[in-house]
């Protein structure tokens, strides 16, 4: 990677940082002893780690360390500790319900790290990101999400091992669900009962559908349009007190001293408000995300909802590629609901490495017994040439949605720019409409 490259990847993580996506940075510096895959002395590589020393979660330890670089003489331990005091002050202010003079400190916390980043010659061209106007409205949203789980946290009212399954309405997010709770990951007690469209129930919390819900209402939108929002929902007062009340809501539905299981479509895009408290050093978090044929879903859901094909076919691509990125930084499985039916032991298998768990034969086997193939009539082979036909106008968008399914099937390591090729191709069909 040159120089360039490396300036541009920093400012892209300057922008992570900003916004929350600690783990983003985090999970970087645990492979830094890699020297295949980053020079220990690169700039990249000294840019994140001097970020992960400043988040948060590391300030507030009691043996925080500055991330000290010998190379670069102006990073002294007083210039580090200067700058992560003003953020320290910034969380005690937060802490103590003084708003004016959080606002005060970490304005001053991006004024100098600005400041120091200037004082490098390599990082001259990254400091500008932290004196953005909306550079600190972000941060301080970012900050208030994370201390708000932070507090339940040290109240120990926090899940301490939570698997969220990701995944498009009608994709098999119920079936993956139930499996997990017949392996013994536990459920909501208010869970969702079945009904006409899904006979084996929704494995959701009652409350925390509803919480969704009525947020999405407050803000004139519905689940059948999040595909439309932008990247930036989260930094409002709603929303903070939506993700307050939702974690709130989700302690009473939940027995988050044990391992459990989340599960919500709605999720695939809200979730992303929720990621400056999804941090190694709060909960142990892993995810699931299971896809399904897009036309296979599209038909699917215009079936059971009251939902537009245009509006299902967006609805897919918005929420796959959306929680995609979100979890990537994360561990994860990807799965397809034709691998869950057809190959269960596979994926069951895979469970067990992933939580380093091995489970009795007689729960595996009532783990199988739970799903039911023979509910699985929509199929491609059958449904997408009358799709075609009715909805000529939608080629496009679903030519795009099978690539991304494609691609999304196996990860790869360049993921975030395929990611980024198909996002764009999308909002060239959005806008050329």
């Amino acid at each position: 990677m040159n120089k360039t490259d490396q300036i541009l990847a920093c400012r892209v993580l300057a922008d992570d940082y900003l916004s929350g996506r600690w783990q983003k940075i985090i999970k970087p510096v645990c492979s830094l002893n890699d020297t295949a895959t980053c020079d220990n002395s690169s700039t990249l590589s000294d840019f994140v780690r001097l970020l992960a020393s400043l988040v948060p979660a590391e300030i507030l330890k009691e043996d925080w360390k500055p991330a000290l670089l010998s190379h670069r003489t102006s990073f002294t331990e007083a210039r580090l500790r200067y700058c992560a005091t003003h953020l320290l002050c910034a969380c005690n202010n937060l802490a103590c319900r003084n708003d004016q003079q959080y606002r005060y400190k970490l304005h001053l916390f991006c004024i100098s790290l600005g400041k120091l980043l200037k004082s490098d010659d390599d990082f001259i061209l990254i400091a500008d990101v932290f004196s953005f106007p909306d550079s600190l409205v972000s941060l301080s949203q970012s900050i208030r999400i994370f201390y708000s789980a932070y507090s339940r946290r040290l109240r120990e009212s926090f899940p301490q091992q939570m698997t969220v399954v990701l995944g498009m309405h009608r994709s098999g997010t119920s079936a993956l669900t139930g499996l997990l709770g017949n392996l013994g990951i536990a459920g909501p007690t208010d869970a969702l009962g079945a009904t006409e469209n899904n006979l084996l129930g929704y494995w959701e919390s009652t409350s925390l559908v509803t919480s969704s819900d009525r947020f999405l209402a407050s803000q004139n939108s519905h689940w059948s349009t999040l595909y439309r929002w932008s990247l930036g929902w989260w930094k409002s007062a709603a929303a903070l007190d939506w993700i307050d009340s939702y974690w709130h809501d989700l302690q009473n539905a939940y027995n988050t001293k044990e391992h459990f299981v989340l599960k919500d479509p709605r999720l695939c895009i809200l979730i992303e408000g929720m990621t400056p408290c999804l941090v190694d050093s709060l909960l142990q978090l892993d995810f699931l995300l299971i896809l399904r044929s897009p036309v296979e879903v599209v038909i699917s859901l215009c079936k059971a909802e009251e939902i537009s094909p245009y509006d299902a076919l967006n609805l897919w691509i918005g929420s796959v590629l959306r929680a995609e990125c979100t979890s990537r930084p994360y561990s994860r499985n990807i799965l397809t609901y034709y691998q869950l039916m057809n190959r269960p032991q596979s994926i069951l298998d895979s469970f067990g490495l992933n939580w380093n768990q091995s489970f009795m034969e007689s729960t595996l086997d009532q783990a199988k017994s739970f799903l039911r193939p023979s509910l699985y009539r929509t199929k491609i082979d059958n449904v997408r040439e009358p799709f075609v036909a009715t909805n000529p106008e939608l080629t496009s968008l679903l030519e795009l949605a099978e690539e991304i399914f494609d691609c999304f099937q196996h990860a790869t390591p360049d993921i975030a720019s395929i990611s980024e090729r198909l996002n764009y191709q999308w909002v060239e069909i959005l806008a050329g409409r």
